[in-house]
């Protein structure tokens, strides 16, 4: 075999692969899209410390919460203060995530109030209160007095309680999402869908026939991890468990109809798997599974607060760790349950355009 030959075909082969390449535009998406979503996302969404910290301040007399801004302000840390006149409000306050610290000045001498779950965030809010809070409890010229800080939801500032909480949306979202995008897309390339549309089967009976197993694994994989949470973590639920099984069955329903959309736009399984890749990306990162939702700035927080990962996030760790009250996971359903509803019917729309 001469070498000319040889530099021939391999060249040939490249010009072939070349241009198949170029004609084939999910992958030259995939090529192109998944870097520029990566540097748009970690270059201008993701933040590790938010900008501004919130604080809630139980205070009674109108005059210590004046003096506490006016320490607040000379030190020019970037805060956002809300007056409570009781505890237990502020402390309701806490839970639902409205403010990451509670200050008791009412209390003698002053308690702060951190939400742990974020062992990060915490501490970076704890340095934050350490140093510009010295002198809570008393007059801006008197000296600081003593003030204790009580760590709620994580007292040991661990990292597992808040990563494992947050795994459950997570790998619901890769694996429920994934595997029903591959259904479909499977039965066309084996060429067997020819065989279920010959039955006469609609789209609607195929929605309900073929995925609801996959709601009933997302069901699964959510109590298999609540159990190795509880057996290997010691993580156990402090709020309600039927309210989180509920949110866990809209939230499986959600994705399950995304991923049937999916099943159904695509020719084969890898456009499916393309396509969940392109969604599974922004929602683990923009849902505040890593990094502080807070932190992020407003445009990304929009489209945050469009994925169902983002508000599942919310009620599992709130119920987990916090014990949130019904109102709250209620509030957090609703965009869960608007966004399971749109797919779905977007789903049967491609379904009966595509395969019907």
């Amino acid at each position: 075999m001469s070498m000319p030959s040889t530099r021939k075909r391999v060249f040939a082969l490249m010009v072939k692969e070349s241009r198949q390449l170029g004609r084939d535009r999910a992958t030259l998406g995939m090529l192109l899209g998944i870097p520029l979503l990566q540097i748009a996302l970690f270059g201008g969404a993701i933040e590790l410390a938010p900008h501004r910290l919130d604080i809630r301040i139980i205070a009674g007399d109108t005059g210590a919460y004046t003096r506490i801004e006016r320490v607040i302000a000379a030190t020019g840390a970037s805060v956002r203060l809300s007056r409570s006149s009781s505890g237990a409000a502020a402390q309701a306050a806490l839970a639902r995530e409205q403010a990451l610290v509670v200050i008791d000045v009412d209390a003698h001498p002053a308690v702060v109030y951190l939400d742990a779950t974020n062992p990060v965030l915490a501490t970076q809010a704890e340095l934050t209160i350490e140093r510009v809070l010295g002198s809570i409890s008393g007059p801006v010229e008197d000296e600081a007095p003593a003030f204790s800080v009580r760590r709620l939801y994580n007292p040991g500032l661990t990292t597992p309680p808040f990563m494992v909480t947050g795994l459950i949306g997570v790998i619901l979202t890769m694996s429920v999402v994934m595997m029903s995008a591959l259904s479909v897309a499977r039965e066309r390339e084996r060429g067997t869908l020819e065989g279920l549309l010959a039955a006469q089967v609609t789209p609607g009976e195929l929605w309900m026939g073929k995925f609801a197993p996959y709601v009933l694994l997302g069901l699964v994989q959510a109590a298999f991890v609540l159990a190795v949470a509880r057996f290997l973590f010691h993580i156990v639920p402090v709020g309600s468990v039927l309210l989180l099984g509920l949110s866990t069955l809209m939230f499986a329903i959600a994705n399950v109809a995304l991923g049937f959309m999916f099943s159904c736009i695509a020719r084969v399984q890898m456009q499916a798997m393309q396509m969940t890749f392109f969604f599974f990306l922004p929602s683990s990162l923009l849902s505040g599974f890593m990094f502080p939702f807070a932190a992020m700035p407003r445009w990304a927080q929009l489209l945050a607060e469009t994925l169902p990962l983002t508000h599942y996030l919310r009620i599992v760790r709130g119920l987990v760790l916090r014990g949130v009250d019904t109102p709250f996971v209620l509030a957090e359903l609703v965009p869960i349950a608007a966004f399971a509803v749109c797919a779905s019917i977007a789903a049967l729309l491609v379904a009966r355009r595509n395969i019907a």
